[in-house]
C-alpha cells in the first residue's frame, strides 16, 4: 500500500484547487502526491505543495484518510494546509498539473453544489466542479466550507 497525502490549501479567505490534464474536463480537486521513503506526513505536504503550486505551507493538520485502490493499492491521507495570504502567487508546475487557481468561499459552495460534467466542451473555471461525495479531496473542501462559515468578516 502506498502512502498518498491529499491537501486542501488555503490562504484563509480562499481555497486552491488543482487540476491534471488527464482529469474529466471541469474537474479541479485538492492537490495530492506519494510519500517518499523516509518522509513524514508533514514533509510531504510541504513538498508537494512547494513542488506543485511553488507555495510555503506555515501550518498544516491532518483531518481524515481513506483507502483508494487505483490505479494501484493507495491509502490517502487528507490534510488541511495555509499558506500566507501576501505569499500567495502561484506558480505551477506544467509537468505535474494542468491548472491550478484560488477559489472564493462562494465559488466553492457553487461547485459542491453543482453535478459532475466530464462532457462539458468548453473549460471555464466560473462552471468547475468537485470529486463526488464518497472522495476524501470532496470532504476537505466541505470542511473548509464549514470552517469559512464560522470565521467572522
Amino acid at each position: 500500500m502506498s502512502p498518498v497525502v491529499i491537501t486542501l490549501v488555503s490562504d484563509g479567505s480562499r481555497c486552491l484547487l488543482v487540476r491534471q490534464a488527464s482529469f474529466p474536463k471541469g474537474m479541479y480537486t485538492a492537490l495530492s502526491g506519494f510519500c517518499d521513503m523516509g518522509e513524514s506526513l508533514e514533509e510531504t505536504v510541504r513538498r508537494e505543495v512547494a513542488e506543485e503550486v511553488g507555495l510555503e505551507v506555515e501550518s498544516l493538520w491532518y483531518s481524515a484518510s481513506q483507502h483508494w485502490p487505483f490505479p494501484n493499492s493507495s491509502l490517502m491521507i487528507g490534510c488541511h494546509a495555509t499558506v500566507c495570504p501576501q505569499k500567495s502567487k502561484i506558480s505551477i508546475n506544467r509537468q505535474e498539473l494542468e491548472a491550478a487557481n484560488w477559489f472564493s468561499l462562494e465559488e466553492v459552495e457553487q461547485a459542491l453544489g453543482r453535478a459532475p460534467n466530464p462532457s462539458q466542451e468548453e473549460e471555464d473555471d466560473l462552471s468547475f466542479w468537485v470529486p463526488p461525495k464518497q472522495a476524501i479531496a470532496h470532504r476537505l473542501i466541505q470542511e473548509w466550507v464549514k470552517k469559512q462559515a464560522v470565521i467572522p468578516a
